[in-house]
């Protein structure tokens, strides 16, 4: 018999580990182990349990872990990989979608990101923090816990105080909301239609085992498109030091050329369906893309910047040290002042400010 594998999962308020872990540990690539899943109270009890032996994998979010490489490292533990993100789109809570909110609707949102997106699909908006909530008249003192302060919005909800809140969908499900939901989807329903890419690292669930941990094992227990989407927005956000992460937008997936000729037919995207070809131009089906879409506001909302990039997968490691160099250029252009053409003429500002 094997020996039983011990998952520790680090619950969050915004991602549903434990529940997603479970799934992973029933299906068919982990049915030959014998399993079992524990809780960890932190990333240093997680640590700690596997340097003790204790727990042979913990999983945890990639926002944990961001930041935190060097003290992973330093326990003699590493990152293996991560899954696919389940649902990595945030919820408007409301009664009402996006564009049927009243005009001047009271929007809360803890996301400076989500604040301007919002603001770019509707400038009539009023969007604010919880903690500046107290400048409209609303609200004295504000809960600490992410699903407290879930619960007390949708309070605030229900009485009319506000017109709609944004959060996870593990809040919206963990804090026991009663109100409708509508997803704020990364693609518009119609071409050139407001769309929200996820902040990044959105439902990222990564792995870490003590260092020399079986390789036949973490193939198994790791998808390719999470480790994808891990290795991308890891070198992505280590690199773009320039853009704030917090007003920084980014997706990675896997597109399967079927799915892609569909959409470049439909929206008669000539640059798509050439990102889908050879330089012979030759359709190679069997070959994954990876799609990254990146993009960052002005603080109104008025102005986007965005780059998206279609790349083999064979090729895409290679391909996103392009990309943060073409991101970093482009802000330096954006955001630079405006040169006069002649000393007479008034200061022009920036094209955006971060």
């Amino acid at each position: 018999m094997n020996d039983r594998i011990v998952v520790g999962a680090l619950e969050t308020d915004d991602c549903q580990i434990h529940s997603q872990v479970e799934k992973l540990l029933q299906s068919s690539d982990m049915r030959e182990h014998e399993t079992s899943l524990v809780r960890v109270k932190n990333l240093a009890d997680g640590l700690q349990s596997l340097s003790s032996g204790d727990a042979d994998i913990v999983a945890l979010t990639a926002t944990t872990m961001f930041g935190k490489e060097q003290e992973i490292s330093a326990s003699g533990c590493q990152v293996i990989g991560a899954i696919t993100p389940r649902r990595p789109n945030l919820v408007l809570v409301s009664p009402n979608r996006l564009f049927y909110q009243p005009h001047g609707a009271i929007i809360v949102t803890e996301s400076e990101l989500v604040s301007r997106q919002l603001l770019r699909a509707r400038p009539d908006l009023q969007v604010s923090s919880t903690q500046t909530l107290h400048r409209l008249g609303i609200g004295d003192a504000v809960p600490e816990g992410r699903l407290d302060r879930a619960r007390w919005l949708g309070s605030e909800l229900s009485e009319g105080s506000i017109d709609g809140f944004v959060i996870s969908r593990a809040e919206y499900e963990n804090s026991e909301q009663t109100e409708r939901r509508h997803t704020l989807m990364p693609f518009p329903k119609d071409r050139g239609g407001p769309h929200f890419l996820p902040p990044p690292y959105s439902n990222l669930v990564v792995f870490v085992t003590r260092t020399g941990f079986p390789n036949r094992i973490a193939e198994q227990i790791t998808e390719s498109e999470g480790n994808t989407a891990l290795w991308v927005q890891s070198r992505v956000l280590h690199e773009l030091e320039e853009t704030p992460h917090g007003v920084l937008g980014l997706q990675v997936r896997h597109r399967q050329v079927g799915s892609l000729l569909r959409q470049a037919e439909d929206e008669k995207d000539l640059v798509l369906l050439q990102a889908c070809s050879n330089p012979e131009g030759e359709i190679i089906e069997e070959e994954v893309r990876v799609e990254v879409r990146m993009e960052t506001l002005s603080e109104d909302g008025r102005r986007t910047l965005a780059l998206d990039r279609m790349v083999s997968y064979a090729d895409y490691q290679h391909a996103i040290i392009t990309l943060s160099r073409d991101w970093s250029s482009m802000i330096t252009e954006a955001t630079r002042p405006v040169p006069k053409d002649h000393p007479s003429d008034e200061d022009a500002p920036s094209f955006m400010r971060l």
